[in-house]
């Protein structure tokens, strides 16, 4: 009876540990969400003012945010961590008006980061709607209708139809600048209906403006001028500068469809006097290359082309490949970080399960349990230990392949310079047989003469080929490694071509260096281009000596 008791005791006392063990893990999946309440007036003030002044004075903005991140450090609390996702946010939206947009992105998903371990799929949703933002700017209205779906999906059971009609007017304007203008009228039409139930003019102000660049495409010309003075007049007012700007555009855009060059101008300078004024680097790219257009309609080309250079250089440092591979590069770190935070939680929530079961069954088996889990680990260490002895056996038989390969590429070369030297040699001694014969002494100088300065000709080629193979060599040390890793397609002499057209070698010295016909160093020059992915026109030679 005694040691049915003690039994009890022991498996209630394992129970209550195993629950104890595996309530943090219970905890990280089921956080609620953080208060809104803010860790200072200061910061809140801050934050609220921000939020308004990124309208109106980008500076003023700036400046608000960074006193917020010299007040919120790096909180651990969940309210600290709530405001400063709140003001990466804002950063993020000030960065992507700046046309900053690998920075923008970053920003967004620190901050999406911080909403998703809280929990917080409002919030959450609305970064996904900014990334999609960004994703228009780049003109990638792919990804950016596959960002506002999902930050819709979200939204909807929340009821969060403030956000769903904002993700409907973006989807219109992906749409408008697709060329789909059925779809963008549609979404346009839901985003201000929606806007109107929740009376927030404002937005329905937005849309209106999106209108008028929908009926510029329908060259509905009297409903599009209707729109955008009505919203030029309400941007003024209201002392929005980004409204402004974007106004201003939109009625040039009008005159510009009316063949009113003029009175387009006079719009489009009005934009990019704000636009500078504020740095809203796109749309000083854009008011550039709409007065290019302008004085060329007005047949005034040199200002038309000394108007398009600028919008070039303005254009080259916002809208690059650079950019849009960051851009893509941060969002997929962010959403292997992701996955890899959700398997540790599913691992440590596995592992805290079977923590459970192992003692439970200990306590209802005792001895047995303890011999099957050491066996179950004996046979686990034989098994990583084989493992081990073959992958060290594999390693050694790639190294050994591998230094038979290098071995049999030395001696093919030593045997082919070695059939090079012979040749010579036999040539040599033929003609020195030719010369000997000479029936003066004279005329046996003469040639001794000859066969000297060939001599020194291959020697003087011999110690050129040399020094080459030495630059070779030399260069092709971290080369190799970085045409390995880029392009791992490319065949070890192809590489080798690489490396001597890094070193500006012609094709005529490529054919020297590698005794190799014309026609098959220019087939291994194609096959290089091809698996390079260069397009016509695109030197080979510029391409790779740029390589980093």
């Amino acid at each position: 009876m005694v040691m049915i008791r003690v039994i009890l005791a022991t498996f209630f006392v394992c129970c209550s540990l195993s629950t104890f063990g595996q309530q943090p893990i219970q905890d990280n999946l089921n956080q609620t969400l953080p208060s809104t309440e803010p860790i200072t007036d200061e910061v809140h003030r801050l934050l609220e003012s921000a939020e308004i002044e990124y309208e109106r004075n980008f500076s003023k903005a700036k400046a608000q945010l960074s006193k917020v991140f010299q007040l919120l450090q790096t909180p651990t609390d969940s309210i600290g961590q709530q405001q400063l996702a709140k003001a990466l946010v804002i950063q993020g939206v000030v960065l992507r008006r700046e046309a900053k947009f690998p920075e923008a992105v970053a920003s967004y998903l620190q901050a999406k980061s911080i909403y998703d371990s809280n929990g917080d799929a409002w919030n959450s949703s609305d970064v996904l709607h900014n990334i999609g933002m960004v994703y228009r700017y780049q003109n990638n209205h792919v990804k950016a209708l596959e960002h506002y779906r999902k930050a819709i999906a979200i939204k909807l059971p929340l009821e969060d139809f403030h956000g769903v009609a904002a993700g409907y007017n973006m989807m219109g304007v992906s749409f408008r600048q697709s060329k789909e203008l059925d779809s963008a009228k549609i979404y346009y039409d839901k985003a201000r209906t929606l806007f109107q139930k929740l009376s927030s003019y404002d937005d329905v102000r937005r849309v209106n403006n999106n209108l008028v660049a929908l009926f510029l495409n329908l060259k509905n010309y009297e409903e599009a001028e209707r729109i955008a003075l009505e919203n030029l007049q309400h941007a003024k007012q209201h002392g929005k500068l980004y409204s402004l700007c974007v106004a201003y555009r939109n009625a040039s855009n009008v005159y510009k469809g009316k063949k009113d060059y003029l009175q387009s101008l006079q719009y489009i300078d009005s934009s990019l006097i704000v636009a500078k004024n504020q740095q809203f680097r796109d749309l000083i790219a854009k008011g550039y290359l709409r007065r290019s257009y302008l004085f060329a309609k007005l047949n005034n080309y040199k200002k038309a082309y000394y108007e398009y250079r600028i919008f070039n250089r303005h254009s080259d440092s916002i809208f690059n490949i650079e950019n849009v591979k960051k851009v893509q590069e941060l969002e997929l770190n962010y959403k292997f970080e992701q996955e890899k935070r959700e398997m540790e939680l599913i691992a440590a929530a596995e592992a805290s399960q079977k923590w459970l079961y192992f003692v439970l069954l200990l306590v209802i088996s005792g001895g047995g349990i303890v011999i099957g889990f050491l066996v179950y680990v004996n046979n686990k260490i034989k098994t990583k230990a084989y493992k081990a002895k073959l992958a060290q056996e594999q390693l050694q038989k790639e190294l050994l392949d591998a230094k038979v390969r290098n071995t049999e590429e030395e001696a093919n070369r030593l045997i082919a310079d070695n059939t090079m030297r012979l040749v010579f040699k036999q040539e040599l001694v033929e003609q020195l047989k030719s010369k000997l014969n000479q029936d003066t002494v004279e005329g046996l100088k003469k040639s001794l003469n000859s066969v000297l300065t060939e001599l020194q000709l291959q020697i003087s080629t011999e110690i050129k080929h040399s020094s080459l193979q030495n630059k070779i060599t030399e260069a092709n040390k971290g080369f190799d490694k970085l045409l390995r890793e880029k392009y791992p397609k490319l065949s070890k002499t192809e590489r080798e071509i690489c490396a001597l057209l890094r070193l500006n070698l012609s094709i005529k010295e490529i054919m020297t260096v590698r005794n190799a016909s014309l026609d098959a160093v220019k087939s291994t020059r194609y096959r290089i281009r091809k698996k390079m992915g260069l397009k016509t026109g695109e030197e080979l030679e510029k391409f790779i000596q740029n390589l980093r």
